[in-house]
């Protein structure tokens, strides 16, 4: 790879880091050119010649969200794959439990989180921007296959029914601890609708 193509790489990397920093702290409103220049510490310009419009930016800064995201994803089925290998069951308390990890990671990425929230609100006219966000994703199709084989080691109903509301159960702890309370017990909340799926003795 040329020194110029990486520079290049590297400054879009900068200019989305900017931009989510700037979504998390003041806004989407906020978001321009000029201020992601600032932000990034670059040449008045730099901005607009990596993303010449609005919409450009905004695509840069959501691809790279969805990016982190599917990294993420790709690495929980990694070590879920890597569990199952052997044979090995799942019980309701650890995958609550492991579940609760992952939101708490999740969460600690405050700035990419908040800025994830505040742009599904605000892509309301760029829908296929908002579905790289949102449950037409590729991360989403992912979680959804991570999700039915986590329910299917512990003994649970893993039905399309039951995969899509722990998603979205874990969705709203996540959004949870990034924007209102940092000590709610996940684990707790977690367990609790586990249990309350499975099948009677």
């Amino acid at each position: 790879m040329s020194t110029t193509t990486a520079s290049g790489r590297e400054r879009r990397e900068a200019i989305a880091d900017s931009g989510i920093r700037i979504i998390a702290r003041d806004g989407v409103r906020a978001l321009t050119h000029r201020a992601v220049d600032r932000e990034a510490g670059i040449p008045q310009g730099s901005t607009s010649y990596h993303a010449n419009t609005r919409l450009a930016l905004l695509e840069l800064i959501v691809d790279a969200l969805a990016d982190r995201a599917i990294a993420d994803a790709r690495q929980v089925a990694r070590s879920l794959d890597t569990m199952f290998q052997n044979g090995r069951r799942l019980d309701t308390a650890e995958l609550a439990g492991m579940i609760a990890e992952l939101v708490e990671t999740l969460a600690a990425r405050r700035d990419d989180m908040r800025a994830r929230y505040a742009l599904i609100l605000e892509l309301d006219d760029a829908p296929l921007l908002r579905e790289k966000l949102t449950t037409q994703s590729e991360v989403h199709a992912i979680n959804r296959q991570v999700t039915e084989s986590a329910l299917t080691s512990a003994g649970l109903p893993n039905s399309d029914e039951r995969v899509e509301e722990l998603l979205a159960l874990t969705d709203a702890l996540l959004f949870h601890r990034t924007a209102i309370d940092e000590t709610t017990s996940l684990e707790a909340i977690l367990g609790a609708y586990l249990r309350g799926t499975a099948p009677s003795p």
